[in-house]
């Protein structure tokens, strides 16, 4: 940085311009470079290498162009600026050398920087969870089943077409039978284009009438089959006494049922979900299939004796 700033003093606003693109375009030669040597020695750690090859180049690139830029006292043509951002294929080498010598000399560096990335990603998903768990529990147009206000709640994100959420589907209604729960359903649909349909009509028949979306879901979910035709979500809709024709055209022109799904993955992005089922159960996520009833009582008893204390 320090070096930066000497080379902005020395040098016009356009030479510092020069150095800003500069750094791009080295990045870019660089790592398209380097791609082969990093996947080979930091393999899981290559995103925090390249973190770390930007700022080390950000170094390089600071001498290099710092030290032409004060040797040249004059006002840079456009034309010099781009000349100055290029690197010589000398230049590249040196920078490719000097890096990879540090990294072989100072390997604890990728260490700690996938550390503190970790981190970082940690802290970003449990700032989203917060955000997650506050945007079902007030969310109006999120499914659920249970009073609002119970004490505990389990947010389930599913996919029509997932068989493990099936499986599961005994243990958390269950659940809503042993505890004051309120089950909160994000529909998730990531595994077929009937999945995202079935979603769809699903929450065009909530926005109509909840509680036939309930037997809805329940007809789908306990089903032995994967959904393969659009007669299976038909026969479904039609079986609860909904309008497959008027829930099409409601999916069409209801603007909330694709913001809501929108807003479903763009939030489970955020928190690192990458599979169904997932659920939040008072705070506390689980990832996959739940094999056994307790993984979910284990957690809610845990919260009762928190409370209690």
């Amino acid at each position: 940085m320090c070096l930066c700033i000497c080379a902005l003093k020395w040098q016009q606003r356009k030479r510092f311009k020069a150095l800003f693109w500069g750094l791009n375009l080295m990045f870019i030669t660089f790592f398209s470079s380097g791609l082969t040597m990093f996947l080979t020695r930091a393999n899981s750690q290559l995103f925090t290498a390249i973190k770390w090859l930007t700022s080390a180049a950000a170094v390089t690139m600071a001498l290099s162009v710092g030290s032409s830029a004060y040797a040249a006292q004059e006002p840079a043509t456009a034309t010099e600026d781009a000349a100055a951002a290029v690197f010589s294929s000398e230049q590249k080498a040196a920078i490719e050398r000097i890096v990879h010598d540090y990294l072989v000399e100072h390997p604890e560096v990728l260490v700690e920087v996938a550390q503190s990335l970790e981190a970082k990603q940690m802290y970003v998903q449990e700032q989203a969870l917060t955000e997650a768990i506050e945007f079902f529990r007030q969310d109006e147009f999120i499914p659920r089943r249970g009073d609002v206000n119970a004490p505990h709640y389990l947010i389930e994100f599913f996919d029509y077409n997932c068989g493990y959420c099936k499986v599961v589907r005994d243990f958390t209604k269950r659940l809503a039978e042993d505890y004051d729960l309120v089950t909160i359903y994000v529909e998730f649909p990531i595994l077929s284009a009937l999945s995202v349909r079935a979603s769809a009509i699903g929450l065009a028949l909530f926005a109509q009438d909840p509680e036939k979306y309930l037997r809805y879901q329940d007809l789908l979910m306990t089903a032995d089959t994967r959904i393969t035709s659009e007669d299976q979500i038909k026969d479904a809709v039609k079986a609860v006494g909904g309008d497959y024709d008027k829930l099409s055209e409601a999916v069409n022109n209801d603007p909330r049922i694709q913001k809501a799904l929108r807003k479903n993955m763009e939030l489970g992005q955020k928190m690192g979900v990458q599979g169904t089922p997932y659920f939040i159960l008072d705070g506390t996520v689980i990832r996959g299939a739940v094999k056994d009833y307790s993984t979910f009582t284990d957690i809610i008893e845990a919260a009762q004796d928190s409370s209690k204390k």
